[in-house]
């Protein structure tokens, strides 16, 4: 005898369990398990014979309810809430480093850039004599004196400030949310 195809389905919700072939495969009929003989069907469900792929899943997030026929996210809203935070941190650590604007030229603002800026307010703070040619985010070099460094410095720390202040008015309407879409609403 040769082995024949077949699939085995939950007889409460028809989850595909599992497809394959046997020489005799309903022994893997059991308990909660019919087989299909004949029938070699791939992830999804079986309901009056006929086999139905599942829908394209909306996240990674989202786990098949077989007895529903519906994709559902298990998340609380607290998970939902946490998860949104790290998306707000994310784009606020984005913007942060996207680079800031001070008198007509674009400065990088990235952690080494910021270090290299308050390094150089420290080093201006010391000589009234102070000039560095300084390369802007376009690559042109600027040259900066005293006062104008000191001026660099200070727009950076505002453009620092005003991301933090943004993620913690997004932090409060996070945690204010009371439903999903509350939570989702709240975006960078």
């Amino acid at each position: 005898m040769t082995d024949t195809v077949f699939t085995a389905i939950s007889k409460q919700t028809g989850e595909v369990l599992y497809s394959g072939t046997a020489y005799n495969p309903s022994v893997f009929s059991e308990g909660d398990t019919v087989v299909l003989e004949g029938k070699a069907y791939g992830p999804g469900y079986v309901i009056d014979n006929i086999h139905y792929k599942l829908p394209p899943q909306p996240s990674t997030n989202h786990t098949f309810n077989y007895t529903t026929k519906q994709w559902e996210d298990p998340r609380t809203l607290q998970d939902l809430k946490d998860a949104q935070w790290t998306l707000i941190k994310q784009a606020r650590s984005n913007a942060e480093y996207a680079g800031f604007t001070w008198d007509g030229s674009t400065f990088d603002s990235d952690a080494i850039s910021q270090n290299r800026i308050t390094g150089a307010v420290a080093l201006a703070q010391m000589s009234d004599q102070f000039s560095i040619g300084w390369v802007l985010a376009n690559n042109q070099v600027r040259t900066l004196n005293q006062t104008d460094m000191m001026q660099v410095g200070a727009a950076l720390g505002q453009h620092v400030a005003a991301q933090f202040a943004k993620g913690v008015l997004l932090r409060e309407q996070i945690e204010a949310a009371a439903t999903k879409a509350e939570v989702e609403a709240v975006v960078w």
